[in-house]
């Protein structure tokens, strides 16, 4: 897992996600990655393979459960064979390899 600026380039298969209302990143990560993948999301490794749910949704969140809405912090991950981007904002960029 890196933490880095929001200066991720999407590559060209790249898609962007958003979280719905009261979804956690972690959530939409796991949402993000079966739709790119073409999976039932329940068919995808453990999320906690690759990064610490827990952790991700506290750093993207505020202790409130609303997003940051800086769109300052990224963290930067590969899951179940893609490059997933999660942004403060409610953001998930997903690029296969």
């Amino acid at each position: 897992m890196t933490i880095t600026s929001p200066l991720v380039t999407p590559g060209p298969h790249a898609k962007t996600y958003h979280c719905d209302d009261g979804e956690r990143p972690s959530d939409t990560v796991i949402r993000a990655v079966a739709d790119a993948v073409r999976t039932d999301p329940l068919s995808l490794p453990p999320l906690f393979h690759a990064v610490d749910p827990d952790a991700l949704d506290d750093l993207l969140c505020d202790p409130l459960g609303g997003f940051r809405s800086t769109g300052s912090r990224v963290v930067e991950f590969h899951y179940a064979g893609v490059h997933v981007s999660a942004f403060d904002d409610g953001r998930v960029l997903v690029q296969s390899h």
